[in-house]
């Protein structure tokens, strides 16, 4: 990627945003928390509650998905390795068959705090929208507008 951020004169290599959504979007929390490329990242409708995940792993006595924890990573300790980029995190207030809308609200606190300790809050956004399992763009963009 560094090679086509090079090559690309069209590409601003100081500012490159991520965006993603479902799977994409829990692709671009880690792939932003190992990328310190890019700049800005705005994971859409996927962040879920870490310690219900372990809790319901553990009682069931089941392993949790790849999918659903990369490495023993919660989703707030992938933003903290974001963090002191900008970072927002976005769900669809009736996303409710892919995720918890009150879980993704304790895990975006848990994450804000990386940005809060640093002093850093505003670069940290947890976006809610009236709509579904989808984008809300004009948020995306207002929040890479704002930081790239």
């Amino acid at each position: 990627t560094r090679t086509l951020l090079q090559a690309r004169p069209e590409i601003d290599a100081a500012r490159v945003g991520m965006t993603g959504l479902s799977w994409g979007g829990y692709f671009t929390m880690y792939a932003t928390a190992l990328a310190p490329f890019i700049k800005v990242a705005a994971p859409s409708g996927y962040f879920r509650d870490y310690e219900k995940l372990l809790s319901r792993a553990i009682a069931d006595d089941a392993r949790l998905a790849e999918r659903e924890v990369f490495g023993g990573l919660g989703h707030f300790q992938a933003i903290g390795l974001i963090c002191p980029r900008p970072c927002l995190v976005e769900i669809g207030e009736r996303d409710g068959a892919i995720n918890n809308l009150a879980g993704a609200r304790i895990e975006a606190e848990r994450a804000a705090q990386f940005y809060r300790q640093l002093g850093l809050a505003d670069r940290f956004q947890f976006h809610t929208h009236p709509g579904g399992h989808e984008f809300d763009t004009p948020a995306i963009l207002a929040f890479f507008d704002r930081h790239l």
